[in-house]
């Protein structure tokens, strides 16, 4: 028996052997396989550009990779459109602005623009834009200038047409605040025009507002909703004192005023069907309203224990970026003279003819 197990132990170390052997002939490999690092091929730059030059500031007369690491650590903004002089981190020369340092002669950028000063070893598809005045990013086939509007959109919209608002990127964005030309954070186009940050618009829809924080136009398709909405309606009676009022409202989809049926579930406009409305005046039964028609003066007021008030006339219907109507409040029976319903405006602008494209992203700053 102790022979059998001295042969049985024998075997197993010769197993621990083979396979400790084999472990070091795979790291061996590993190491042979393993390529060595390529110098310039190493991490250069900051966290916002890769680049081989520093520049030197006018403003404060200090050093920096690009102008997003001079505005972290300085109480003034840095434009480096005005940059004369920069410093080469190869051979910490220093030199005015080109594309090559004169003394070890290593390229600053692979993508290089004097106009903006722009230097950047990563391929983004870079392009400088002279009717922006800016470098940027995606590529120049992909997009085109327009006039009027003053900025790069998608060339899809150049073929089926979008909706041109004046200098429209020439402002804030109306979520965050920060500018829009000169970001480098992509744009969201909505089929209303104006812009706003992809971020922003990514959060506007997480916390339930679905309508342009500018224009208060839905940005995306709400039909499922307005579905939805006619559905409780429907499900909803209103009481019989409240049955038969009405009140006038504006749609801030189609932009067109409608007298409809007074419900608290919401207001629905009768021309495209949106819940997206707001009140313009206040509450009116059928009686008010043929009363008020009449023009009658002196004559005794309807036999109703409920009217409107001035007050609710700014209330707004219940869409998916504002809350439920409010119930018509219970006051004194109104006077002779009250306010005429406001008709629509004889002179109302038609709507575009353009087609509307898919919202698209416009190309951010280089």
């Amino acid at each position: 028996m102790s022979t059998e197990n001295e042969v049985v132990e024998i075997v197993a170390e010769e197993e621990e052997e083979d396979e400790e052997g084999e472990e070091i002939e795979e790291e061996e490999e590993e190491y042979e396989n393993a390529k060595p690092e390529d110098p310039d091929e190493k991490r250069v730059g900051c966290a916002h550009y890769k680049r081989r030059a520093k520049f030197v500031t006018p403003c404060c007369n200090k050093m920096y990779m690009c102008r997003y690491c001079h505005d972290e650590n300085e109480q003034h903004y840095f434009n480096r459109k005005t940059v004369t002089e920069l410093i080469c981190t190869e051979c910490d020369t220093r030199q005015k602005v080109q594309a090559e340092c004169i003394k070890c002669g290593v390229r600053f950028g692979k993508y290089t623009c004097l106009i903006c000063n722009l230097f950047d070893d990563e391929d983004k598809k870079q392009y400088h834009c002279d009717g922006c005045g800016i470098c940027r990013v995606g590529g120049r086939d992909r997009f085109f200038h327009c006039k009027r509007c003053n900025m790069c959109l998608p060339e899809q919209l150049q073929r089926v047409g979008h909706r041109c608002v004046e200098n429209v990127s020439r402002s804030n964005c109306p979520v965050c605040l920060e500018d829009i030309h000169t970001s480098r954070i992509p744009c969201h186009i909505p089929d209303c025009g104006h812009l706003l940050h992809r971020p922003c618009f990514q959060q506007l829809l997480h916390s339930g507002h679905y309508a342009c924080p500018t224009c208060q136009t839905s940005m995306i398709d709400m039909t499922t909703l307005w579905s939805y909405l006619d559905s409780e309606v429907a499900a909803t009676p209103m009481p019989p004192e409240y049955a038969d009022y009405k009140a006038t409202i504006l749609c801030k989809d189609c932009h067109k005023l409608s007298t409809v049926k007074f419900h608290v579930v919401g207001l629905k406009c009768e021309h495209c069907g949106a819940y997206n409305t707001c009140q313009t005046n206040g509450f009116q039964n059928d009686e008010e309203i043929e009363w008020e028609s009449q023009g009658a003066e002196g004559g005794e007021a309807p036999d109703s224990s409920t009217s409107t008030s001035g007050s609710s006339s700014n209330a707004t219907s219940r869409s998916g970026s504002s809350s439920g109507t409010m119930a018509p409040p219970i006051v004194a029976a109104p006077e002779s003279q009250s306010e005429p319903a406001v008709a629509e405006p004889a002179n109302q602008e038609p709507e575009s003819e353009l087609p509307r494209a898919n919202p698209m992203d416009e190309p951010p700053q280089a």
